[in-house]
C-alpha cells in the first residue's frame, strides 16, 4: 500500500482486524461497521489497548462523519469492558494507529458525498481513486517528500504518487466559468438541514375496518325488498346492520404499558379485556397526545417524539388485530343465529310480495353466507405516512400562525425558538476584507 490512499470504512476495518498490542481510534465519528470490527478486536486479543476519541455531538451524525448505531455500539463496548471513551468536541480529522501502522485521513461527511471508493485501494493508485488519506511509517517527513517526488528529488514529478500533472490556466479558466454561470449558494447547509428533521413532521395516521360493529350485510335487492313494488324495488339499496350489538363486546388482547408490552412477575404477558368503543378511545388518546391539527394543513408531530408515537401505534395495532380476530371467531360462533333471523326476515317479506319469489330457503341462506364471509374476511389496518415541512411552508405567516396556535405552551417552550427554526437557511456572513 503506498502512502496516499483511498480511505472509507474498508481500509479502517483492515487495519484494525491486523492490530495485536495496540489500537487509537480518533475521528468525528464511527460507523457501525467500524465499530463491530473494534468490538471483535477487543474480544479476540487478550490485553490490546484500544483508545478512542470521539466528538459526540448530534451534528457529526447529520453531518455523516458517523452514524448512530456506530456510537451506540462503542458505547456499549465501553460499558462491558471498563474502557474510557474519550471526548473531543468540533473534531474533524482522523487518526488510526494499529500496532506501528498509522493512518492519517479527512472523514467524508456522507450526508454531502459519498466515501472514496474502494476498488483500487490496495495498489492506492491515486491516478484513479480520490485520494483522503496517508498511510505513514517511521520516518513520515521522507516518505511523504518521496510520495510527492518534492523538488530536489532525483526521480521526478512523474513518479509521484499524487500531482502527477500540472494545474493549467485553462483548468483554472473553465473553473471560474462554471461558478459564473452557476454560483454556490451562501448558505450553512448543516443549519437547513436541521430545520427540516428536528421538529416538526406531518403525519397521516390511517386506521380501517376497525369499526366492526359499522360493517354492512349487502342482501340483493331482489331479496330483501320482495314486497316492494318492482318500479321501487331497485331504487332500494339492501344492507343489514348484523354486527351492530358487537360495539361493546370485550375481548381479550395482549395489554401494554405506555407503549410497551406488559408482563406479570412469572414474565408471563398481560392481557387486557378490550371493545370496538374502547380501542377507538385508545386511538383518539394517542393521535390528541402526540398530534397536532394545523387548520388547512393537516396534522404534525414532534419529531424527537416520533418515535415513541410510532411505539404507541404499533401497540394499537396489536390490540386491534388481536380484537379482530377475537370478534371473528365470535361472529362464527353467532352465524347460524344472524343467518337465521336474516332469511326469516326475507321468507316473512316474500310472503306478502305480489311476485313469488324465485330462490328458495336453501339458496337465500346460501346468498347470505356469501355475504356474511365478505364481511368478516375485511381485516384491520393501520398505516403511518410522515412528510416533511415544505421551504414554502416554512416561509408562510399564515402557516407559522396557525401552527403556534395549535401548539400548547410547553411544546412551544420545548421546542426553543420555533419561528427562528422555521425560516430559510441564514446566509454565512462574509468578512469585511471580502
Amino acid at each position: 500500500m503506498g502512502t496516499f490512499c483511498a480511505v472509507n470504512d474498508t481500509t479502517l476495518m483492515s487495519l484494525i482486524q491486523g492490530a495485536y498490542k495496540r489500537i487509537v481510534y480518533i475521528a468525528p465519528g464511527v460507523h457501525e461497521s467500524v465499530a463491530e470490527s473494534l468490538a471483535r478486536r477487543f474480544g479476540e486479543v487478550n490485553d490490546i489497548d484500544i483508545t478512542i476519541i470521539l466528538d459526540s455531538d448530534e451534528d457529526v451524525c447529520r453531518i455523516g462523519y458517523g452514524d448512530l448505531k456506530g456510537l451506540q455500539r462503542l458505547n456499549d463496548l465501553a460499558k462491558e469492558n471498563g474502557l474510557g471513551i474519550r471526548s473531543q468536541p468540533g473534531l474533524r480529522l482522523g487518526i488510526l494507529l494499529a500496532d506501528e501502522k498509522m493512518m492519517v485521513w479527512s472523514p467524508t461527511p456522507r450526508s454531502i458525498e459519498a466515501p472514496p471508493d474502494s476498488m483500487d485501494t490496495q495498489s492506492c493508485s491515486a491516478q484513479y481513486i480520490a485520494t483522503n488519506g496517508l498511510l505513514l511509517g517511521t520516518n513520515p517527513g521522507n516518505q511523504v517528500a518521496d510520495a510527492i517526488a518534492v523538488d530536489g528529488i532525483n526521480s521526478g514529478q512523474r513518479s509521484a504518487e499524487i500531482g502527477k500533472d500540472d494545474l493549467t490556466s485553462a483548468q483554472v479558466q473553465e473553473t471560474v466559468n462554471a461558478l459564473e454561470k452557476n454560483p454556490p449558494i451562501p448558505v450553512d447547509l448543516a443549519r437547513i438541514t436541521r430545520v427540516y428533521t428536528t421538529k416538526l413532521q406531518f403525519v397521516e395516521l390511517t386506521v380501517k375496518g376497525a369499526k366492526i360493529s359499522h360493517s354492512q350485510l349487502k342482501v340483493p335487492n331482489l331479496l330483501l325488498n320482495a314486497d316492494a313494488k318492482s318500479e321501487l324495488r331497485d331504487l332500494i339499496e339492501s344492507r343489514l346492520h348484523a354486527f351492530a350489538d358487537l360495539r361493546d363486546k370485550e375481548i381479550r388482547v395482549p395489554a401494554f404499558i405506555d407503549g410497551e408490552p406488559a408482563y406479570d412477575e412469572s414474565r408471563k404477558r398481560k392481557e387486557d379485556s378490550m371493545s370496538e368503543s374502547s380501542l377507538l378511545r385508545l386511538r383518539n388518546d394517542i393521535e390528541k397526545r402526540f398530534i397536532y391539527n394545523i387548520t388547512g394543513y393537516g396534522r404534525l408531530i414532534e419529531k424527537d417524539r416520533k418515535a415513541q408515537f410510532e411505539k404507541h401505534v404499533r401497540a394499537f395495532e396489536m390490540q386491534l388485530l388481536a380484537y379482530s380476530k377475537g370478534i371473528r371467531q365470535l361472529l362464527d360462533q353467532q352465524a347460524t343465529q344472524i343467518l337465521d333471523e336474516a332469511v326469516g326476515l326475507i321468507m316473512a317479506r316474500m310472503s306478502h310480495a305480489e311476485e313469488a319469489g324465485t330462490m328458495g330457503e336453501m339458496e337465500i341462506r346460501k346468498e347470505l353466507q356469501n355475504g356474511l364471509e365478505r364481511a368478516k374476511s375485511e381485516l384491520p389496518s393501520v398505516s403511518l405516512i410522515f412528510k416533511d415541512v415544505t421551504y414554502e411552508q416554512t416561509q408562510s405567516t399564515e402557516f407559522q400562525n396557525r401552527v403556534r396556535e395549535a401548539l400548547p405552551a410547553s411544546v412551544v417552550k420545548r421546542l426553543g425558538s420555533w419561528d427562528e427554526h422555521f425560516k430559510a437557511a441564514v446566509a454565512k456572513q462574509t468578512s469585511p476584507s471580502s
